[in-house]
């Protein structure tokens, strides 16, 4: 009987144990959101941690490039456990609608607080922060009269003295399919040719290090997404003197945006979480550490950024740019863009 009874309470400790492991001790197991993000997390970590106090949803958080998560997404297909998609390009995001990859969404927190040009028609992604396409530039050695349009930098002036990104880059295939929407394709292949015999050896790997090569005088001109030149200058103050940046009319833009997966079990929460970063709260905490502008013209930038009047967009809307994006990579390929 005494033995029987030793057993009894070993037992009784081992599943309280188990229990208590696995939370089912009058614990609710709290609900998860899987984000597939291509956007750093650092980035985006407040909103994350936001959502999660509001809603008690913890957000685990899949990061890679947003290209690679692209090409995971439709090798999962039905099998994808992922329900959210983030990137830092809404070319991807149009490509992840074309395929059937996304579902449209209804909310008029959406449709209140971002413009129309930056989010698709039936919303199936909706862009969260806005990033601009600037001319980098030395101050001492170039005048912004010489750099009034990305056009002049087809100039055989600046041949050797001009940077540009790698032309696999997702930024790069944005601009380029935004100016064949907005210029057509035969005046935007004169163009690629013409940068690619102007930067010859000067293609770098990111935009930072395009940035970097600005400021250190190894070039005088280059084509970048405009919070690298903040983060630069912010991190390397006395490299004012040597770096500046100018948004040419009709600047090329884009944005890092999101959808929701077709995929997803749970839309309601993924939609929580998507209209928590379009509302005015989630738009400063979302653009605010990269220096990105919030999509929503009515909040304002940090104050350290050029005003919103200071500059002008492309007519192009970022729908219309995505449905480019593959001739995009044609052309680039096409003038030997490497």
């Amino acid at each position: 009987m005494v033995e029987r009874l030793k057993v009894i309470k070993i037992s009784v400790f081992l599943l309280s144990i188990l229990m208590f492991q696995y939370g089912i001790v009058g614990v609710a197991t709290a609900e998860e959101l899987i984000v597939y993000s291509g956007r750093g997390e650092r980035l985006i970590r407040p909103v994350l941690d936001e959502f999660t106090r509001k809603t008690g949803v913890e957000v685990k958080l899949h990061s890679a490039g947003t290209v690679e998560l692209f090409n995971k997404l439709i090798a999962e297909g039905d099998r994808s456990l992922a329900d959210v998609f983030l990137t830092v390009d809404a070319g991807i995001l149009e490509r992840a609608r074309i395929a059937g990859l996304l579902q449209p969404i209804k909310s008029n927190v959406i449709t209140k607080n971002i413009p129309t040009a930056m989010r698709a028609p039936d919303n199936s992604w909706v862009g969260l922060s806005l990033r601009l396409r600037v001319i980098a530039y030395n101050p001492l050695r170039v005048k912004p009269d010489e750099i009034k349009t990305y056009e002049s930098l087809m100039k055989p002036k600046f041949k050797g003295r001009l940077g540009i990104r790698t032309g696999s880059n997702v930024y790069v295939q944005s601009h380029t399919a935004m100016m064949i929407a907005e210029k057509g394709e035969t005046t935007t292949e004169k163009f690629l040719k013409a940068i690619v015999e102007n930067a010859g050896d000067k293609i770098y790997p990111s935009d930072s290090r395009a940035v970097e090569a600005v400021a250190k005088g190894e070039v005088d001109v280059a084509v970048v997404n405009h919070y690298y030149v903040y983060g630069h200058l912010r991190k390397n103050p006395d490299d004012s003197k040597t770096l500046s940046f100018l948004m040419p009319p009709k600047t090329a833009y884009n944005v890092s945006g999101v959808g929701i997966l077709k995929t997803s079990k749970k839309k309601e929460i993924a939609q929580k979480f998507i209209e928590l970063m379009a509302s005015n709260e989630g738009q400063v905490m979302f653009a605010e550490e990269n220096r990105e502008y919030p999509v929503n013209p009515k909040i304002p930038a940090h104050p350290d950024m050029k005003k919103r009047d200071t500059f002008t967009l492309s007519p192009v809307s970022l729908s219309m740019m995505g449905r480019y994006m593959v001739t995009a990579i044609d052309l680039i390929d096409k003038v030997g863009y490497r």
